[in-house]
């Protein structure tokens, strides 16, 4: 899905919830490696209640499927096990599904 793309932004609605999850990747997905890559312009985000608006958060978020639907087998995650972000983006820490998604890529005007 995002395999050599950088630069990329994914939203997704959580299944059973209110919520809209979602990231920002400035780096190139490579989907051969396992592993982590390190990078400070990068940042996860919640919209719940869209009284709030944006917030920002210490958690992880992570889209994972074994078979392919975000929807069906609930490998999401995000929670408050990783040091890289102050608060969390998620009162519920866990695994979820996701009802739809959408991955956008950002071009730079020059």
């Amino acid at each position: 899905m995002c395999h050599g793309h950088a630069d990329t932004i994914v939203v997704a609605k959580v299944s059973g919830t209110d919520e809209i999850v979602g990231g920002y990747n400035p780096l190139a997905w490579d989907n051969s490696k396992s592993g982590y890559m390190k990078t400070n312009n990068s940042f996860i985000f919640s919209l719940k209640m869209n009284i709030y608006g944006p917030r920002f958060g210490y958690c992880e978020f992570m889209m994972k499927s074994a078979i392919s639907d975000f929807t069906q087998d609930k490998q999401c995650f995000c929670g408050g096990y990783f040091n890289g972000y102050e608060k969390p983006i998620r009162t519920i820490i866990g695994y979820f599904s996701i009802v739809d998604y959408e991955v956008f890529k950002i071009i730079k005007k020059h």
